[in-house]
């Protein structure tokens, strides 16, 4: 129903229904503080929501396409996307400017994670290639090929040495993020059809 609602865990209440986005919500995410949600929609923008009171704190705007995944760093002051525009970007929550335009990807941008130490970005999309990106910079530090099909999400180890990929083809496949070389493929799912 484009909007995002959020939920007390204990009592199943509804707390709010945050209603602004113009088209289906892909991606929800809350900040390392719990104080702020940032959604992701078809409507090509990210709103980053209060939690407290349900107010809209500001619109992302800039992708030219679908808006398939946001993550927040780990001191919450930049939020990540990935969008079916093939870009990544990096916005600073504070003011909602974009600090980085990262463009690489061939295919829609699927999953974007933060280090854990904030330094780096992964992207990874429908091109089959997990990218590793300077978050200062912008510079590609390293891409990651061999994922056997269309990669769905990215997520780094509490200590930032191992980054996992979800591909369609129903595997995880574990690499050291410094190094770039897989350490191993965990199978068993059954993939997706692409």
């Amino acid at each position: 129903n484009n909007a995002v609602q959020l939920w007390e865990a204990e009592t199943g209440r509804l707390l709010f229904d945050l209603a602004g986005h113009t088209g289906p919500v892909n991606s929800v995410a809350y900040s390392p503080d719990g104080l702020t949600v940032a959604s992701g929609s078809a409507d090509n923008t990210v709103r980053l929501w209060d939690v407290n009171t349900g107010r809209l704190l500001r619109t992302l705007e800039g992708h030219t396409g679908s808006v398939r995944s946001v993550a927040f760093s780990p001191n919450g002051s930049m939020v990540a996307s990935g969008s079916s525009d093939r870009t990544a970007r990096v916005w600073d929550t504070s003011s909602g400017q974009s600090l980085r335009t990262l463009e690489g990807h061939t295919g829609p941008v699927r999953g974007v994670a933060f280090s854990p130490d904030g330094r780096t970005l992964a992207s990874a999309g429908f091109d089959d290639i997990v990218r590793l990106w300077s978050v200062g910079s912008g510079d590609l530090l390293r891409t990651l090929e061999g994922n056997g099909g269309w990669v769905y999400s990215v997520a780094f180890s509490p200590d930032g040495r191992t980054l996992a990929a979800g591909g369609g083809d129903g595997t995880v496949r574990l690499w050291n993020s410094k190094s770039g070389t897989l350490l191993r493929s965990l199978e068993g799912a059954a993939g997706m059809a692409r």
